[in-house]
C-alpha cells in the first residue's frame, strides 16, 4: 500500500450512502439499523484490487442532496440550489466518485444525472474514475424497480461509466464495485521503462569502449 486514494460517495438524501459503506467496511447493517441524515463522515478501509492486493482509501460520506422539482436534466445552464449540488470542494481533492440512487426512486437518478453534469463541468480536466450504484432497498413496486434499473444502465452506457446493481443488505453485492473503484484508482506501475534504460546504458557503455579502442 502506497497512497490513500480520496472517493467521495454522493446521491439523494435516503439512498442508502451511509449503509452501503457501513456494510462494506464493518459487515453490521441490517434490517433493524437506522441513520440519521449524514451532514459528512469519513471512512478509512483497506479495500483489494482486482490483482490480490490492498490499497488504502478514504472516503467521503456526503450529505444527501435534494431532488431537483424538474426531473432529469432540461438544460445544463440550468440553476440549483445549494442542497442539490455537491459542496465545491469535494471537486478539488476527489479522485473518484461513487454516485448512488435507490432502485426504487426514480428521482434519484435524476439527481445522478444532474451530479455528473456538475463533476464533468467543474473537475478541472483531471481524470477521475466514476461508478453508479443502483441500491436495491425493499421489495417496492417491481416495474418501477425494473424501469429505474433499465432507464439507469441505458444512461451509464451513454456516459461510459460502470453500473452496478447492490443492496446495502448484502454485503458479498458489494464488494465487486469497490473492487473496481480501487483497481481503477491503483493500476499497475507500467515496468517497461527501466528494461529500456538499462538496456540503453549498457549500448552506451559499448559505444564508449569502442570509440576508446
Amino acid at each position: 500500500m502506497g497512497k490513500t486514494s480520496k472517493v467521495v460517495v454522493c446521491g439523494m438524501k435516503g439512498v442508502g450512502k451511509t449503509a452501503i459503506l457501513e456494510q462494506l467496511i464493518y459487515g453490521c447493517v441490517n434490517l433493524k439499523s437506522s441513520f440519521y441524515p449524514t451532514i459528512e463522515d469519513i471512512y478509512v478501509a483497506n479495500i483489494e484490487t482486482d490483482r490480490g492486493t490492498k490499497e488504502r482509501v478514504c472516503f467521503y460520506d456526503t450529505a444527501g442532496l435534494e431532488p431537483p422539482i424538474t426531473g432529469p436534466p432540461q438544460s445544463p445552464t440550468m440553476q440549483l440550489t445549494a442542497n442539490q449540488v455537491l459542496q465545491r470542494h469535494y471537486l478539488g481533492f476527489a479522485e473518484g466518485f461513487v454516485m448512488v440512487y435507490d432502485t426504487t426512486k426514480p428521482e434519484s437518478l435524476d439527481v445522478l444525472m444532474y451530479l455528473k453534469k456538475d463533476v464533468d463541468r467543474n473537475k478541472d480536466k483531471k481524470e477521475v474514475v466514476m461508478l453508479v450504484i443502483g441500491n436495491r432497498t425493499g421489495p417496492d413496486d417491481i416495474n418501477c424497480l425494473e424501469n429505474t434499473c433499465s432507464k439507469a444502465a441505458n444512461w451509464c452506457a451513454r456516459e461510459k461509466v460502470r453500473h452496478f446493481e447492490v443492496s446495502a443488505m448484502d454485503r458479498p453485492s458489494l464488494y465487486e464495485p469497490f473492487i473496481f473503484m480501487t483497481s481503477k484508482l491503483n493500476p499497475v506501475q507500467n515496468k517497461t521503462a527501466f528494461p529500456q534504460l538499462s538496456t540503453l546504458s549498457k549500448l552506451t557503455q559499448k559505444n564508449n569502449r569502442s570509440d576508446a579502442m
